[in-house]
């Protein structure tokens, strides 16, 4: 692509993507979460039932997205164990805290790894070749240092030029600033990027908000209430490349 091609209005240079749905496959810990906070429990004689401590860990969740959607934010890891411990009664020293709020974080490089989405490996690189590529990212009990970890494992870190994790930022979408930050690592223009995401509420609203075109993935959340908001649909990688040109 030559300069001027990058100078064209309605050019797209740079894209970025969510992670979660939509680079790689959505991924769910509870049962073994759950059993990590029972044992947790027992080990400091502070013991209870399974019945409790899954309720303690459901309030925990609803009250991160509640966060989430009313703020705009993600709760810390910190934060989430100390809803955990109120709801339940229960106190533990603040190392003892810290030490398995990280066991927590890191659920996923051991065991069964959540994987990427089918085709992103192979089209993501590609893509990397013609534009500027960003990651978006809201964040859960996973945190940025580990989903780095993860895109490493699977040759996908190198194709990105910027990486906005919501726990690192302190914002998560639909807020316009994880965009902008991300444009602005990336040197592009809000109207020379789209942003690839599954969720409407966040992901496209987000997008056009600040003027980026929205791309909807339906592979895997199936969001078929989001194709008023977005400029384009797919649903296989395969279609990513073709559907942007025709997007430009």
């Amino acid at each position: 692509m030559s300069k001027n091609d990058r100078d064209r209005p309605g050019q797209l240079t740079a894209l970025t993507f969510d992670f979660w749905g939509t680079l790689y496959q959505n991924a769910y810990a509870h049962d073994e979460r759950v059993y990590m906070l029972h044992e947790l429990l027992e080990r400091h004689n502070r013991s209870r039932s399974e019945d409790e401590v899954t309720e303690a860990y459901h309030h925990a969740g609803s009250v991160w997205d509640r966060v989430w959607r009313e703020e705009q934010r993600s709760i810390s890891i910190a934060r989430w164990l100390d809803e955990i411990m109120d709801y339940l009664d229960v106190g533990l020293p603040d190392d003892v805290k810290a030490r398995f709020g990280q066991e927590i974080e890191e659920v996923y490089l051991g065991g069964e790894l959540p994987r990427p989405v089918p085709g992103a490996v192979e089209v993501v690189p590609e893509l990397a070749n013609r534009y500027r590529l960003g990651l978006i990212s809201d964040t859960g009990l996973t945190p940025g240092r580990v989903l780095r970890q993860l895109m490493e494992r699977d040759g996908l870190l190198s194709s990105f030029d910027a990486l906005t994790f919501s726990d690192e930022l302190g914002v998560a979408k639909p807020d316009p600033e994880p965009f902008l930050r991300t444009l602005d690592q990336l040197g592009a223009r809000p109207e020379q990027a789209a942003h690839i995401g599954d969720l409407p509420e966040t992901d496209l609203q987000g997008a056009r908000q600040v003027g980026m075109k929205a791309v909807l993935f339906l592979g895997v959340s199936e969001r078929e209430d989001g194709r008023e908001l977005a400029d384009a649909v797919f649903d296989d990688y395969a279609e990513l490349t073709n559907l942007l040109e025709r997007l430009e």
